[in-house]
């Protein structure tokens, strides 16, 4: 003797399943901040998210800041909450540009997220990364 069970499935349930949540404008998951706190050092202060939606503006600041930037520059990452490969090969970018052009890159990593991706790129993408924004000014002064 066979048991079957029936489930089902009221209309709200299948509402919530299949509704989608509506994409927030990408200058509200990432902020960039472009400052320049000694006459020697550019730094770019990074806040949000890093991902599909939002790395043609990580891209844009990034790279432009650096066609006016000091000799040193300094991409705070501390409050990324989201990185993804494409912001890696943004940062590569960034570090090939300071190469040809004799500036200095430095990273403030901090978030698991940053970390981990440039832990699993450590054999083809090396950076140098200070553990905080202070000691990457100061070391850099």
């Amino acid at each position: 003797m066979s048991t079957v069970i029936a489930t089902h499935i009221t209309a709200t349930q299948t509402k919530r399943r299949t509704a989608t949540a509506k994409r927030p404008d990408p200058a509200a998951r990432l902020r960039v901040s472009v400052t320049q706190p000694g006459k020697s050092v550019t730094l770019c202060a990074v806040a949000g998210e890093i991902d599909q939606f939002t790395i043609e503006d990580f891209r844009r600041d990034l790279i432009g800041c650096l066609n006016t930037a000091a000799p040193a520059v300094v991409v705070d990452l501390s409050l990324v909450t989201f990185f993804c490969v494409s912001g890696l090969r943004v940062l590569t970018e960034a570090r090939e540009w300071t190469g040809h052009t004799g500036r200095t890159l430095r990273l403030v990593t901090g978030p698991r997220c940053v970390d981990r991706l440039l832990e699993l790129a450590s054999d083809t993408a090396t950076f140098d990364i200070a553990p905080d924004r202070a000691t990457a000014l100061r070391d850099i002064a």
